[in-house]
């Protein structure tokens, strides 16, 4: 199948280029997969994706590089239903990925400043398929921080540290979380954490 006939399948959710030859998107060869989240084996993908406006959503792909989880073209249909890329950076519309991934990266990702539940949704879902549960659980996490979602937050990073946080960073998350709910005793054992590991 070819990246322009892509809307013609409506169930896959992860397609893996396997020929990119042409230096058009759109000729580039692509395979189903029976993925449910964006892997983490190095490879370029289209993902299934939900292009945000303020008052509706559509259907659109994002082809994401992994495992450093780069997103930079959309592939949407235009007014004529006929496929179109576009890079996302000049998007007038924020593009999030439909699914959770199990390759770290750039929360924002997942970050719809006009509607932030639709990530958060996103991300909850692909929580409960999740084999690396402390992926998508730091990815909810920031988002929900950001949000002031406060408990929310802490309940997710607290997840990825039972599965094993990314980096000592996701102490110093949790400790400063607890700091703004007045919680001293665990903001001092999470700032303890946050140095045993590696911390300044």
């Amino acid at each position: 199948m070819r990246v322009k006939d892509i809307f013609s399948d409506s169930k896959t959710n992860v397609f893996v280029v396997t020929n990119q030859d042409s230096d058009n998107e759109l000729d580039w060869i692509i395979e189903q997969t029976d993925f449910d989240l964006i892997p983490e084996e190095e490879g370029l993908y289209l993902v299934k994706a939900k292009q945000i406006k303020k008052d509706n959503m559509s259907d659109c792909f994002l082809i994401i590089s992994t495992p450093e989880r780069i997103a930079e073209t959309i592939i949407k249909k235009n007014i004529f239903g006929i496929s179109k890329t576009e890079n996302i950076v000049e998007s007038k519309t924020q593009v999030i990925p439909a699914i959770a991934s199990e390759c770290f990266g750039d929360y924002n990702l997942y970050y719809s400043v006009d509607n932030p539940n639709v990530g958060i949704e996103i991300l909850k879902t692909g929580l409960k398929k999740a084999e690396n549960k402390n992926v998508v659980a730091e990815d909810l996490g920031y988002i929900l921080r950001d949000e002031q979602k406060v408990n929310e937050a802490i309940d997710a990073f607290k997840i990825s540290e039972n599965f094993g946080p990314s980096s000592e960073f996701i102490y110093w998350e949790l400790s400063r979380l607890y700091e703004s709910l007045g919680q001293n005793m665990q903001q001092i054992e999470y700032e303890e954490k946050y140095k045993a590991n590696g911390g300044i």
